[in-house]
C-alpha cells in the first residue's frame, strides 16, 4: 500500500474515527484500532468496537493498493504535528510496520493483522428508512440527550428515545426524575414508522460528528438492533437499547395549578446563586414560592447557612410552594433558548417547562419532597 494524502486531509480521516478506535483496556485487539483501506480507489478509514462501527472516506491518491490495521494511541497525536502539508503512508503487504513520512520525518508503525478486523458493512437496506438534516439531528440530540440515566440497574432509561411517525420526528430522554422531549417536521414522510432506544453515549459521538456549519442530509436506516447513519462521507452503524420504552406522554402534565412566565437569564443567574450554597447539601434543594410578581428562591446547608434571591415574574393561576433539585432545573435552561421560559405546575406534580411561544421542545423536572 502506497498512498499520498494531505495533513489537512488525513487528521480529519483520523478525527472522525478516533472515539471509536481508541484503546481502552491498553491492550492490542481487534475492537481497537482502526483500519486503513485502500481499494476501489477509495481511501477508508474504519473503527468498530461493536456498540458502534464507523467509516469514512478520505480523500488522496492510491499509488499502490493495500490495508493496514493500526493501534496507536500516538499516531493521532503525531500527525497533528508533522512538519509537513503533504504526508506518505507505505506499506508492504509482507511488513508488520506501516511507514509514515511527512518533511524529514519517518515514523514506523506497527500494525496488526488486518484479517482480524472486523469490518463496518454498509447495509443499504432496512425496515424503515427517512432523511433528515444535520443541524435538525444534532438540535434534537443536544436537547435531549443530557437527561438519559447514568444507572446501568435501568438500561432502557440510558438511550434516547427516537420516535419517527409520519411527518414527526421526536426524541426523548428521561432518567425518571426529569424528561426532555424536541420534536422536529420532516420534508418527507416516513414510510413505515420508527422507535429505537440509542445509547446516549453513541449519540453523544454521532453528535460530534454532524457538521453544523452547512446543513447536511442525513439518511438513517433501521436493520434489526441497530441503526445505519449516513451523511457526506461518513457512514455510522450503532446498536439500540433492547426492551420497551415507557409511553412518555403519559407523564407530561397537562393540568396546572398557576403559570408563571420569567426571564430566562434573570432567572438563571437566581438559581445558579441558591446551588452555591445547595449544591454541596444532599440532592441539590432549592424552595420555590411562586407569587404574584416574584418567584423567591431559598436554599440551605446545615453546615453553612441559608440563602434567598426574588426574580420578577408574571403570574397566573394560584401561588405555590414547591421544591426541586437545582442543578435539574439549570440543565433545562441551560436548553431554553428564548428569552422567557414558561413554568407551569401544580402542587408535589412534576413542571413543565417551555421557552415561551415554542412547542417544539418540552422540559419536564419531578418534585422533591422536603420536610
Amino acid at each position: 500500500m502506497k498512498l499520498i494524502l494531505k495533513k489537512e486531509d488525513l487528521n480529519k480521516g483520523l478525527q472522525t474515527v478516533q472515539k471509536v478506535a481508541q484503546n481502552k483496556n491498553n491492550n492490542l485487539t481487534s475492537e481497537n484500532g482502526l483500519l486503513i483501506k485502500a481499494m476501489n480507489d477509495v481511501i477508508e478509514f474504519q473503527a468498530n468496537d461493536y456498540d458502534m462501527g464507523i467509516k469514512t472516506i478520505v480523500p488522496g491518491i492510491i499509488e499502490e493498493k493495500g490495508e493496514a490495521f493500526i493501534a496507536n494511541p500516538y499516531l493521532m497525536e503525531l500527525t497533528r504535528k508533522l512538519p509537513s502539508d503533504e504526508i506518505e503512508i507505505t506499506k508492504k503487504d509482507a511488513d508488520t510496520q506501516m511507514i509514515i513520512k511527512g518533511g524529514k520525518l519517518k515514523f514506523e508503525c506497527l500494525t496488526m493483522n488486518p484479517n482480524d478486523f472486523n469490518e463496518v458493512e454498509i447495509l443499504e437496506n432496512g425496515y424503515s428508512h427517512f432523511t433528515t438534516t444535520s443541524v435538525v439531528l444534532k438540535d434534537l440530540i443536544d436537547n435531549t440527550s443530557y437527561a438519559c440515566a447514568t444507572d446501568v440497574a435501568r438500561p432502557i432509561f440510558m438511550g434516547t428515545y427516537l420516535d419517527v411517525q409520519e411527518d414527526t420526528i421526536s426524541m426523548v430522554a428521561t432518567d425518571t426524575h426529569r424528561l426532555a422531549l424536541k420534536t422536529a417536521p420532516l420534508d418527507t414522510p416516513i414510510e413505515n414508522p420508527l422507535q429505537a432506544v440509542i445509547p446516549s453515549r453513541l449519540l453523544t459521538e454521532i453528535s460530534r460528528q454532524l457538521p453544523t456549519d452547512i446543513p447536511e442530509p442525513v439518511e438513517i436506516t433501521a436493520v434489526r438492533s441497530y441503526l445505519a447513519i449516513k451523511f457526506g462521507n461518513v457512514y455510522i452503524r450503532t446498536r439500540l437499547i433492547e426492551g420497551e420504552f415507557p409511553n412518555y406522554r403519559r407523564v407530561i402534565p397537562t393540568d396546572f395549578q398557576c403559570s408563571i412566565t420569567v426571564d430566562r437569564s434573570e432567572f438563571t443567574g437566581a438559581v445558579e446563586r441558591a446551588s452555591i450554597v445547595a449544591k454541596d447539601a444532599q440532592y441539590n434543594v432549592i424552595n420555590f414560592v411562586f407569587g404574584d410578581g416574584e418567584i423567591h428562591l431559598m436554599s440551605q446547608n446545615p453546615d453553612y447557612g441559608t440563602i434567598e434571591d426574588y426574580v420578577a415574574c408574571q403570574m397566573t393561576g394560584e401561588p405555590l410552594e414547591i421544591s426541586f433539585n437545582g442543578k435539574f432545573i439549570l440543565d433545562i435552561l441551560k436548553h431554553c433558548h428564548d428569552d422567557e421560559v414558561v413554568l407551569n405546575t401544580r402542587q408535589n406534580s412534576p413542571m413543565l417547562v417551555q421557552d415561551k411561544g415554542n412547542e417544539a421542545s418540552v422540559f419536564v423536572v419531578t418534585p422533591m419532597r422536603t420536610k
